[in-house]
């Protein structure tokens, strides 16, 4: 009888040999990084993560992003519908989950996404259609990440875990493009809003951006309200008026910077006396974040730079303090049921047995590392005024973008055009 406690290691200790989900993905990102994002799907879609069915929503979440990379704004979209629909399922049926992470560890358990990556899964969709002129689209997306925004309560809990003005800037950019101006002010009104509560080092740019879009269509709807809330706020009336800007075509730049954090295993070895257990948390670890500004040039002369509109690597942090203490509750579950089963080993096998059973949790406890590791670590965003009916030839230069970016650009007057570009 005794015997059968062997078996028990080497089942156990070839579930811990696995190797963690920032492993299994790095060599994607290796190629992407080489410029290279079609090889990076090719390799993506070769890994045990293609054929995972818990990582569904994290293989489409990363595959969605890849062919977004490649202009395959079709393929992108229809992923990260598919990410988002089994994300939701998730999200409402939780019970099998919960059940896998008592026994095992919560990496063997389907992945729903953090908030912050269940958020920006729509809000990619929307700038996807929005690059490709299907306002009517990017506005459906929009309006998710706002069902979404309350679900989570995104929009009411303290104002650290608060999402950034980002999603509301982008509809309020959308509403503007279409004319609607009165759901513009909603939005720009929202989106301000949200930056000055989440003042930063670098909010300062943003805030003016969101501010004279802002008032620019409120002076143009007559709304002294809105004007006098933006006085009050230190705000100044911008240079050009709503009519001056639709007597020229306007340039939205989205730039995607960097690369986001990934997550990584950080364990507390904790002595119980008659036995050991392990502690495992995940935690972000920084890659790159430079945020720095990128100049853009019409016809060679400089005519704009970007402003960091979203950090999402402080996003990802805040998510991931947001459910500590559900995580800390559910770990504490688990151990509680393995230290159990080490003394039923224990009592029925020997000491023998009860180490076996040691061996096997300690082996099995860890951190889940899994995150949508292709997105950027912020997003920078700038608005340039070019004349109508005029080739304007636009150039985009940075130290980490993929490659350099130029665009030949011809609009009519009151058209606007939204441009993406990502760095690494």
């Amino acid at each position: 009888m005794k015997r059968s406690s062997f078996f028990i290691i080497p089942i156990f200790l070839s579930l811990a040999a696995c190797a963690t989900y920032t492993d299994e993905i790095s060599k994607v990102r290796s190629a992407l990084l080489g410029g290279e994002s079609n090889r990076a799907l090719t390799v993506l879609e070769k890994t045990d993560i293609a054929h995972r069915s818990r990582d569904e929503v994290l293989f489409r979440m990363e595959r969605g992003m890849l062919h977004y990379l490649s202009g395959r704004n079709e393929d992108a979209t229809k992923d990260w519908a598919k990410a988002s629909k089994r994300s939701e399922e998730l999200y409402t049926t939780s019970l099998g989950k919960t059940l896998a992470s008592l026994t095992v560890s919560e990496d063997m358990t389907d992945y729903e996404g953090e908030d912050h990556e269940k958020i920006l899964l729509p809000i990619f969709s929307s700038l996807a259609y929005f690059s490709a002129g299907e306002l009517g689209k990017a506005l459906v997306e929009i309006r998710r990440t706002y069902e979404l925004i309350n679900q989570l309560k995104l929009d009411r809990d303290d104002a650290k875990f608060r999402i950034d003005g980002f999603p509301y800037l982008i509809s309020g950019l959308l509403y503007e493009a279409s004319a609607n101006w009165d759901a513009a002010i909603i939005e720009y009104r929202k989106s301000l809003v949200s930056y000055l509560q989440k003042k930063s080092d670098q909010s300062s740019e943003i805030e003016k951006l969101v501010a004279d879009s802002l008032w620019r269509i409120a002076e143009f709807r007559r709304r002294d309200d809105i004007i006098t809330f933006l006085s009050d706020n230190g705000f100044k009336k911008p240079k050009q008026t709503l009519n001056q800007k639709l007597s020229e075509a306007e340039i939205f730049v989205i730039f995607e910077d960097g690369q986001s954090p990934i997550k990584v295993a950080q364990d507390y070895l904790v002595n119980l006396g008659t036995s050991v257990i392990n502690l495992s948390f995940p935690r972000y670890q920084q890659i790159s974040n430079p945020g720095w500004q990128t100049q853009i040039t019409c016809d060679g002369s400089v005519c704009g730079q970007t402003s960091q509109s979203s950090d999402i690597g402080e996003l990802a942090q805040n998510a991931l303090e947001r459910r500590r203490l559900k995580d800390f509750a559910k770990m504490t579950a688990r151990l509680i049921a393995k230290e159990q089963v080490r003394r039923a080993a224990q009592k029925q096998l020997g000491d023998l047995g009860s180490l076996a059973v040691m061996v096997a949790n300690l082996a099995t406890e860890r951190a889940d590392t899994r995150s949508w590791t292709l997105l950027p670590a912020n997003i920078q965003i700038a608005r340039i005024s070019v004349p109508a009916e005029k080739n304007v030839t636009i150039n985009i230069t940075h130290p980490t973008l993929l490659k350099p970016h130029q665009w030949v650009i011809k609009l009519p007057a009151g058209k606007k055009r939204l441009l993406r570009v990502r760095g690494l």
